[in-house]
């Protein structure tokens, strides 16, 4: 649905929806000397982050179809990404708007975060086996991570609620493949 929806509003318009470059600048014009505290948590996205990410389930769990179904629906939504960002072509926050804080400078198109679709692939292939507190935890490192792309300049709001929903779809998908149970 997130993946639908966000889609849907940005194949409808041109440029920026002025709702949507005002939320982005709100988050985009924040502090500065928050950078050190988002930079390291964002990197859960990447690909090396969530590599490592799938290393320490596997090293903690022991379990197989657990530590496959992160990897797969990690990979899935990164790879995922990379279609969707060729097929929609929308441009970064500093090829479409003026004054962008660009924190980071990625290359290429930006709808939909490669970093949030990952980060909540990681979450929805890893948030059911853990026990209640945990959960909340994995989802707000991913909503961090997405949080931290558009506060980077890297991303406008609807390319990280696309990445969300993308990501969810993914670790989601990937866990029913693999056969992975919830927490008991």
């Amino acid at each position: 649905m997130l993946l639908a929806a966000s889609w849907a509003i940005v194949t409808a318009h041109a440029g920026v929806p002025r709702w949507e470059a005002h939320l982005f600048r709100r988050v985009n014009d924040l502090p500065p000397s928050l950078w050190p505290f988002l930079r390291v948590p964002m990197q859960l996205g990447s690909i090396v982050g969530s590599l490592l990410v799938v290393a320490a389930i596997g090293a903690r769990t022991r379990d197989l179809r657990l530590t496959l179904a992160t990897l797969v629906g990690s990979q899935a939504a990164y790879w995922g990404a990379k279609v969707v960002k060729s097929t929609v072509a929308r441009g970064r926050p500093d090829v479409l708007l003026r004054g962008v804080h660009v924190r980071e400078h990625p290359a290429g198109f930006g709808y939909v975060s490669g970093h949030s679709s990952v980060a909540f692939a990681l979450a929805a292939a890893i948030a059911p086996s853990l026990a209640a507190r945990w959960q909340v935890v994995a989802a707000l490192l991913a909503i961090v991570v997405a949080f931290a792309r558009v506060y980077a300049g890297a991303h406008f709001p609807l390319d990280v609620v696309g990445g969300a929903g993308l990501g969810l779809l993914c670790g989601t998908v990937s866990r029913w493949v693999f056969g992975v149970g919830r927490a008991t």
